[in-house]
């Protein structure tokens, strides 16, 4: 059995490996599948990298929890863990949240994420696109991310939960501040002041919708209810801001991760586009090929616990690497090549048991919408620079260019 001061070291951090994980992910699931790392503050964080393994820590949710403050001895309390007000009133939702809380607040949320709702978007979803699409036409070429990827499933989830139009922008800013305020150089000061503003925006929202119910997102959460039981105030801080993120975050590295595969992949792209039906099956295969989350949200070890032959101790960090699992070859054959018309594509990039992405519906229709649309209207649609160029973002959660640059003109 080794630890991880024995064991070889990888390179999961660098521009190189953001840029293409997946020779270092292979290299680990040969070599050190469940590997140690010992990060600069003496913490071990495990990586988990083979699909057998991965799906086994996801599905196991009493020895890999999510709330730190229960991983921790007694005597620690939550010291290094503890919340100034703000963050608690947004980190009060059930993507860190453990049995029984969890079941609780998973109840309640996904009955203002029925079905019914999703579907129902559709056509609006498509109408977005367009309008977006049309903004830039003339243009004939654009940073897909910004004017497209980003803009997109921000305008969906901010119209789902009730944003007015006018509002939006700012609200958006508010909650890039959450999502990623290191990518916008904020300092901890500015971060503060927009998470505060947010919240309370969204707390004047909450009072008018207690008063005057509408059909969106925020009065269903307002108004959810299970056996007697109402989300209280913070978890619908928490809730609204864990849709904001993950209603935006994953679905825009989606739309770009998945356009950049096929623009990379001209055969398969072709054959798409012969083939529109293929559509569905295309974005599950885009998902498993290179998704919009590399690495699954932290777990902390319930109790010392022997996983594949190592011993992970109480309160260590686990991360189950969900792009090295996507490309393991024991679960996926030719796991390295696109195919868009892959069948029984069994990915984890929404994760899988009682975490599983509740969003996973939404975030599929917007990508067959979004890359379709994309498509049809740009057949000739192609990249700006090499692909080697592109600049991937910092972070071991998701995983996205920054930028994407695109032309479409004939001339061009």
């Amino acid at each position: 059995m080794s630890g991880p001061e024995t064991e070889r070291q990888y390179d999961l951090f660098s521009r190189e490996f953001k840029r293409d994980p997946y020779g270092t992910f292979a290299a680990m699931r040969r070599e050190a599948p469940v590997h140690g790392h010992r990060a600069p503050d003496g913490t071990t964080i495990w990586y988990i990298t083979r699909y057998e393994d991965a799906a086994a820590v996801l599905r196991d949710d009493f020895h890999f929890m999510k709330d730190v403050r229960q991983a921790r001895p007694a005597e620690e309390g939550v010291a290094g863990t503890s919340r100034v007000a703000y963050q608690q009133l947004i980190n009060e939702n059930m993507l860190f949240s453990d049995p029984p809380d969890h079941t609780r607040l998973r109840a309640l949320v996904s009955q203002a994420f029925a079905p019914r709702r999703v579907e129902e978007m559709a056509g609006r979803i498509e109408a977005m696109a367009n309008e977006l699409l049309d903004r830039v036409a003339a243009w004939e070429e654009m940073d897909l991310i910004t004017e497209y990827a980003l803009p997109l499933p921000l305008s969906v989830i901010t119209e789902m939960l009730g944003v007015p139009a006018e509002d939006r922008e700012r609200v958006c800013d508010w909650s890039q501040a959450i999502i990623s305020p290191g990518s916008r150089g904020l300092n901890f000061s500015a971060r503060k002041r927009k998470v505060r503003a947010l919240v309370a925006y969204l707390r004047r929202m909450f009072v008018k919708r207690q008063r005057a119910a509408q059909d969106d997102l925020v009065t269903a959460l307002v108004q959810a209810e299970e056996a007697g039981d109402r989300l209280a105030e913070e978890e619908l801080f928490g809730m609204v801001a864990l849709l904001l993120v993950t209603g935006h975050e994953t679905t825009v590295n989606l739309i770009g991760n998945g356009a950049l595969a096929l623009l990379q992949h001209s055969e398969e792209l072709a054959r798409l586009r012969a083939n529109p039906e293929l559509m569905g099956a295309a974005v599950e295969e885009l998902l498993r090929y290179d998704g919009p989350v590399e690495s699954s949200t932290t777990r902390w070890a319930r109790e010392d616990v022997r996983f594949r032959g190592h011993l992970i101790r109480r309160g260590e960090v686990v991360r189950v690497a969900l792009a090295s699992a996507n490309r393991d070859a024991e679960q996926f054959a030719e796991a390295d090549r696109l195919d868009v018309g892959r069948a029984d594509n069994r990915h984890l990039a929404f994760g899988l048991g009682i975490h599983y992405c509740l969003g996973a519906p939404l975030a599929r229709l917007e990508g067959r919408i979004a890359l379709g649309t994309l498509f049809n209207r740009w057949p000739n649609l192609r990249l700006q620079v090499p692909a080697e160029e592109l600049v991937w973002r910092s972070g071991v959660l998701f995983r996205g260019v920054k930028e994407l640059p695109v032309a479409w003109g004939v001339g061009v």
